[in-house]
């Protein structure tokens, strides 16, 4: 064969590894930036053809929201003042993972931080989910534990004794069954916890354990425990290690800024994470029966300046708060309001955050795979199996940085797909 026609063949060589050969698994993302993640929702579809509905539904006191009804503009009626662009879903769908995970892993997210409700809840099983998808993609997973689930109300306890037993109880099944997986997230070496404070007093005295409580409990395990708390307070810098920041008004994201930073430079405080917030609205909820809250979004200046506090005081981490609460409406996750706007400029600050190289042309290409998959699921045997496994291919090509000619790569099998949906459905 001649030089010429060799130097011809070589693009095409170059073109079908590109397509074919990737790395097992997927690296890890690079960054500290992580998403406070709500996995409680639920959408399951039932054998009759109804679906049953957790967190998309509100019938509490102010305006009753039934995702069941369909509103003027075809969309279902749910319980948040967003609409997520795929729709309200399955917290449990393997391809609303999938879709959550690379949209995450492409803006430069390294993982999620999932609120949690304690040992066989359904938040426990879809963290579950969340973890093995987590290790496929390549991506961090950890537990945000509810302070007010060790308390009355919460849990069957009759004194302080109970109340740290329960959460040892939790903390030991998360270690056990969650944080043994290599995408459960570490610090330092550290299993990492957040958790949400409980507040007020009760029964059994303050609703919250004392930095002794804390300690006790956290001394139990042999394995090292990083409890990242809300708030800067130095009575519990010792015993749980690390703070965080929520979406607080401007003085008191400055107040923990300031404590916290001067207490990590002083190796009080271990690991402190700061917080970007696009706004808050949960009138969908109508404040979960107790009156709406809002903070304006401000078209984006609200999470352009909670962004700015994190490039000013530069903290161990960010939390982002959040990718899907929607009932609070937090919600950086792709909407049929914002589209991809606020994924987009979440990318741009982590590149100033780390030095990340930003490519948002990526951030919507797990979209195109995830709208893929519901029409690939809706095929027969063997063809949704063959369909299924191309899809899987594009998916970890995503996952694992293989850019070169994926936005035609999709064109081409989006195309594919519809001519076999089209076929399937003209079949007798």
């Amino acid at each position: 064969m001649g030089i010429v026609k060799r130097l011809w063949l070589l693009p095409v060589v170059v073109f079908i590894a590109a397509m074919t050969v990737a790395p097992k698994s997927p690296p890890p993302v690079g960054t500290d930036v992580y998403a406070h993640y709500m996995p409680w929702f639920r959408a399951e579809p039932t054998p009759e053809g109804g679906i049953i509905w957790d967190h998309w539904q509100w019938f509490g006191k102010g305006p009753k929201h039934d995702p069941d009804d369909l509103l003027e503009n075809g969309r279902r009626d749910i319980a948040s003042v967003y609409y997520p662009l795929i729709g309200p879903y399955h917290g449990r769908s393997s391809a609303v993972l999938e879709y959550h995970m690379l949209t995450a892993r492409a803006a430069g997210i390294a993982g999620f931080i999932a609120d949690w409700y304690g040992p066989e809840t359904y938040s426990d099983l879809v963290f579950g989910d969340m973890v093995r998808s987590a290790e496929q993609y390549g991506m961090k997973v950890a537990i945000c534990l509810e302070e007010k689930t060790f308390f009355p109300g919460y849990a069957d306890v009759k004194s302080r004794a109970d109340i740290l037993n329960v959460m040892e109880t939790q903390v030991r099944h998360v270690i056990e069954t969650h944080a043994r997986s290599p995408a459960y997230l570490r610090w330092d070496a550290a299993i990492v916890f957040f958790i949400f404070n409980y507040w007020g007093e009760g029964a059994l005295g303050p609703n919250q354990l004392s930095p002794e409580e804390i300690r006790d409990v956290l001394g139990r395990f042999e394995e090292p425990i990083v409890l990242v708390r809300g708030g800067a307070d130095p009575a519990y810098y010792e015993a749980a290690r690390g703070g965080y920041a929520w979406c607080w008004g401007p003085r008191d994201r400055e107040d923990f800024y300031n404590k916290a930073g001067e207490a990590a430079a002083n190796g009080q405080l271990d690991y402190w994470v700061g917080g970007a917030s696009p706004g808050f609205d949960d009138t969908g909820v109508w404040g979960w029966g107790n009156g709406p809250r809002k903070t304006d979004r401000r078209g984006t200046d609200e999470y352009r300046d909670t962004w700015k506090e994190v490039l000013k005081y530069r903290p161990s981490a960010v939390q982002i708060i959040t990718w899907n609460d929607f009932g609070e409406g937090t919600v950086i996750e792709p909407t049929e309001e914002f589209g991809f706007e606020f994924l987009d400029l979440t990318e741009e600050f982590i590149g100033r955050f780390s030095g990340r190289n930003v490519h948002v042309a990526d951030n919507q290409w797990p979209l195109r795979i995830y709208r893929m998959r519901v029409l690939a699921d809706a095929l027969p045997g063997d063809l949704r199996m063959s369909w299924t496994e191309k899809l899987d291919r594009y998916a970890m090509d995503i996952a694992t940085g293989g850019r070169f000619l994926m936005n035609w790569r999709l064109g081409w099998l989006e195309s594919g797909l519809r001519r076999a949906a089209n076929k399937q459905e003209r079949s007798p």
